[in-house]
């Protein structure tokens, strides 16, 4: 049970982004690739629980870079 129902995201949000900027990104990748091999089994586990829905972010980000991809910045004339 939480002991302070209220939580400072905020003060969480700056603690996280300041210890992203404290590591490289090989470190970053270290960590993304332990991430993965410790939470494996219950990914497999979950799959066809949120299939349906990774296809769907899957397709909307390909959707944003195909639309990045289209209307490059660098061709502004704002």
């Amino acid at each position: 049970m939480l002991k302070e129902p209220y939580t400072n995201w905020d003060s969480i949000r700056a603690e996280e982004t300041r210890l992203l900027r404290a590591i490289s990104p090989e470190e970053g990748i270290q960590q993304f690739f332990a991430l993965m091999k410790e939470f494996q089994p219950w990914l497999k586990a979950t799959e066809h629980v949120y299939r349906e829905k990774r296809n769907q972010a899957m397709i909307e980000l390909q959707a944003r870079l195909a639309s990045l991809a289209n209307n490059p910045l660098d061709e502004r004339t704002d």
